[in-house]
């Protein structure tokens, strides 16, 4: 229903996470070799910009992926249940579904961060880039990335997801899901998921 990169808010397409056993919505699915054609051609000239930061080490949050947000920090989107880590089609994964909005009174938010070691990395994203109904580049902590999602409207209907380059062939994958038509931040929800990147980059700065 969105980006190209495996969501478990929705369930969509192309491979980055995955929350109800299929990969998300517009999520990258894993490619051969973004920089190579089947047939071994000579590779293609690179798309995507190159890190110009340290690379980060996802190594140790890949076991508890929910570790890459904080209670306290996952608690500035709204009340939450407890977080659900699993082994997404892209990588480790774990999702924060809002709390019932019978109790809380108001639709939440739905946050999923995923390691994806599987799409080719930034690059791979950047090769698949004309498959995505919605492509924008963005840039968190000096850390290169994009909003790719399948469709294109989506980041004005309350859904984005924000991949962030880290490492060679290695994203940082956050989507969300703003389903309060109210919430001040439903027509611009990919500043809901770039603020949750930013986090996320932040805890991996800190594993060091």
């Amino acid at each position: 229903m969105r980006r190209l990169l495996a969501m478990p808010l929705a369930c969509s397409a192309v491979l980055i996470t995955t929350s109800c056993g299929t990969a998300n919505p517009g999520s990258p699915t894993a490619p051969e070799n973004p920089a190579t054609s089947r047939s071994g051609a000579a590779p293609t000239s690179r798309l995507a910009p190159p890190l110009s930061q340290p690379e980060l080490d996802t190594a140790p949050f890949e076991k508890d992926p929910c570790t890459l947000l904080r209670p306290e920090q996952v608690a500035q989107f709204g009340e939450h249940k407890p977080p659900e880590s699993e082994e997404a089609l892209t990588g480790p994964s774990c999702r924060w579904a809002p709390e019932s909005s019978l109790k809380t009174g108001t639709p939440g938010i739905r946050l999923t961060v995923t390691i994806n070691t599987k799409s080719g990395g930034l690059e791979g994203i950047y090769q698949r880039r004309d498959k995505f109904g919605h492509f924008q580049e963005t840039v968190i902590a000096r850390y290169p990335g994009v909003h790719a999602l399948d469709w294109r409207e989506a980041p004005a209907n309350g859904d984005c997801d924000t991949l962030l380059g880290v490492g060679e062939g290695r994203l940082v994958d956050v989507s969300v899901s703003v389903r309060d038509k109210n919430h001040p931040d439903y027509a611009t929800a990919c500043k809901v998921s770039d603020r949750a990147a930013g986090m996320v980059i932040e805890n991996l700065k800190g594993a060091k």
